[in-house]
């Protein structure tokens, strides 16, 4: 069976990344399927109509992202009908949704534009769109080739991300399950404090061991970013227990070589996986940031509930911001400079007497690109830690971009937290 997905939309043949084709090719993965192929298309009626009668004619399911919204360029809808000789209605049902979701936003009487996301293909199912306007449609239809009738199926679905991977994820994935005639699972093990190279090494002989046998099948890849590498591995099978049980022993022995390196899994981040520490053991965190801006309590507040462990974040930009609401000594700036162990001590222990918090995190450095020096060079960063019994200090040298460097300190420190926890 051949899946094929077309993603519309000029913007995407100028830059704009389709995050649209790796979300359902991982979908599809997962259930045991994978895409023939994916092509991005601009808004041009005769080349989406080329298109569209190729896909029909070589796959059996057509997945569609883009084109279903209210303006000129919006032409998925119309493009389909045409091909495949259908005609098109306006649902009362849809426009009705569509005035609604207007009115939450206190726009009572909706552009006449707008009306043409109620225009749906004859015969189509509609998908309801809870999170925008244009509803997804799923069409079965026939296709005439080699004398002969294919049923084929067709799925129009919203491009933005937000609105089409609750549709794909509520109508298209359990309609596509019925074809899938394995069980694939999947699992992406989240590491920190080693680089790619490092992990491949290391969980290089796990990988040569796991021979299964003819009934199973594990597929492995190794993705980084932001100093986080995930290791994404999947299995394959009949049988659920072998899968599940094949799935739980890749998981032990990952970690039995990585150690305290591995922090979470799927979906975990840093930030989510020390917040449900600090829950269990009814902790509180303060920080004190200089070089990453805030950048920490930023990713920290993203996680909800965070407000039951995270007390505080005090950037403290300039050394007169460090002196005045720190309350660190003029003295030691003078002497150590901004950037020292000596300065982030200082932070860690003021950020924890002004918060009362049971944990304390200062963070200073050189960010770059500029600023560095021989002896305190671009990337230099100090992470001091306090508690009731301790004050430590950690020294990074942190390597990239600003961004990077940045981003880098942040994470580094909220995996510092995990491991106190």
């Amino acid at each position: 069976m051949k899946i094929e997905l077309i993603c519309t939309g000029s913007e995407l043949l100028t830059g704009k990344l389709n995050t649209n084709a790796a979300y359902i090719g991982s979908r599809l993965f997962d259930i045991g399927l994978e895409l023939y192929c994916a092509t991005d298309i601009g808004d041009k009626e005769q080349d989406l109509t080329e298109y569209f009668n190729i896909a029909f004619a070589r796959s059996n399911i057509i997945i569609t992202t883009g084109g279903l919204g209210p303006t000129f360029d919006d032409i998925t809808v119309e493009t389909a009908a045409n091909c495949l000789g259908l005609s098109i209605y306006s649902d009362r049902k849809v426009l009705k949704s569509i005035q609604e979701y207007f009115a939450k936003k206190s726009v009572l009487k909706i552009s006449k534009i707008n009306e043409k996301q109620a225009n749906i293909i004859s015969g189509a199912k509609v998908l309801k769109n809870n999170l925008g306007t244009a509803p997804g449609q799923m069409l079965h239809f026939e296709f005439k080739g080699d004398e002969k009738k294919y049923r084929k199926t067709l799925f129009l679905l919203p491009g933005p991300p937000r609105e089409m991977q609750p549709i794909f994820k509520e109508n298209v994935e359990p309609f596509l399950k019925n074809y899938s005639s394995t069980i694939r699972k999947s699992v992406s093990l989240r590491v920190f404090g080693l680089s790619e190279s490092a992990v491949a090494e290391t969980i290089k002989p796990v990988i040569d061991e796991a021979k299964f046998g003819n009934s199973q099948v594990a597929e492995f890849g190794i993705l980084a970013d932001d100093s986080i590498v995930d290791i994404k591995f999947a299995v394959s099978g009949f049988d659920e227990f072998v899968v599940d049980s094949s799935i739980k022993d890749l998981n032990l022995k990952f970690g039995e070589v990585l150690k305290g390196n591995v922090f979470g899994y799927n979906d975990d981040t840093l930030a989510s996986v020390s917040g449900k520490l600090l829950i269990h053991k009814r902790k509180t965190v303060s920080f004190a940031e200089s070089c990453t801006g805030g950048k920490i309590a930023s990713t920290i507040t993203d996680i909800a509930g965070s407000s039951f462990y995270f007390k505080s974040s005090v950037v403290t930009y300039s050394n007169e911001s460090k002196v005045k609401i720190l309350g660190v000594k003029e003295e030691t700036l003078k002497k150590f400079g901004a950037v020292s162990k000596e300065t982030a001590k200082e932070m860690a222990r003021c950020v924890l007497n002004l918060s009362g918090s049971d944990y304390a995190f200062s963070v200073t450095g050189i960010a770059g690109p500029g600023g560095g020096s021989k002896d305190k060079p671009v990337g230099l960063v100090y992470i001091g830690f306090a508690d009731n019994k301790k004050i430590e200090c950690f020294k990074f040298n942190f390597v990239g971009t600003r961004k990077d460097i940045r981003n880098n300190a942040v994470n580094t420190v909220l995996d510092l937290l995990r491991k106190k926890c």
